[in-house]
């Protein structure tokens, strides 16, 4: 199954974690329709060939989830003719995904466990929030719009795992896509981005950093199984799980389920 999901990657080389989510087959036997819906990290360092690559990608919108610093620090090189939509997620960069070597020595040098705790802190917060909710809601609102053939919606947010993860699986979701397929997706980010995650940690390591940083380092830097089933966990607790919460609380009527899935998904 590896093999066939990495199949998923585009050929974007200066940017990480840049995947078609095309190819997915839902419960009913359809598949999700190439061209139509892209997860990835962040459009920072597209070089011009990857920017023209995009556009000729079909790319239309551009939904950015990351916090008003992480936009000003590392702005978008949004493609020609894509609109760009600032649809943040929190505040602040939750997930840390952004934080400095010196900000996580400070919070990580005494407890191994900090980097694997904050980030179920960071999966409530995406489901519970007000501003997180907003921001999903609005991706929705923008994948509905998205009816032309050929057309892609990229949403994204930094390292684009955890609030991207946490999107994805909303949508995927809604468009059927079982749980197992959703989870070796998001899965999939250990594998497109284990060359940075070794040498963030090896940085760290040679700079003298513990092995309690370096330990939350990896459990930041990389997606765990235990995140999602957290989130799933929140869902089914707290809105008796993620259908009533894509009806409830991301407001997706049974009609907008139906359009959402004649956009996205083969006759």
């Amino acid at each position: 199954m590896t093999k066939k999901l990495t199949n998923q990657l585009i050929g974007v080389t200066s940017g990480r974690n840049f995947r078609e989510l095309g190819g997915y087959e839902t419960l009913s036997g359809k598949k999700i329709k190439m061209h139509k819906l892209l997860r990835t990290g962040n459009l920072a360092d597209l070089s011009p060939f990857d920017k023209q690559f995009l556009t000729d990608y079909g790319v239309k919108y551009d939904v950015d989830f990351r916090s008003k610093e992480e936009v000003y620090n590392q702005p978008d090189r949004v493609p020609d003719g894509v609109e760009y939509i600032y649809d943040p997620v929190f505040s602040e960069d939750l997930t840390n995904s952004s934080k400095s070597l010196n900000d996580l020595n400070k919070q990580a040098a005494n407890d191994a466990d900090f980097g694997f705790d904050h980030m179920h802190y960071a999966y409530e917060d995406m489901i519970e929030s007000e501003s997180a909710q907003n921001a999903y809601r609005k991706l929705f609102e923008v994948l509905l719009k998205n009816d032309g053939e050929n057309e892609s919606v990229i949403f994204h947010c930094t390292a684009g795992k955890d609030r991207t993860g946490f999107g994805a699986m909303l949508v995927l979701s809604a468009l059927g896509v079982p749980f197992s397929t959703i989870k070796k997706d998001y899965l999939l980010t250990n594998i497109t981005t284990k060359d940075f995650v070794d040498s963030m940690v090896e940085h760290a390591r040679q700079n003298g950093r513990n092995e309690n940083v370096l330990q939350s380092i990896r459990d930041i830097q990389s997606v765990r199984p235990e995140y999602l089933d957290h989130a799933i966990k929140v869902l089914n607790d707290e809105y008796g799980g993620i259908n009533n919460y894509l009806r409830d609380v991301m407001k997706l009527s049974s009609a907008d389920i139906m359009k959402l899935r004649e956009i996205y998904l083969e006759d």
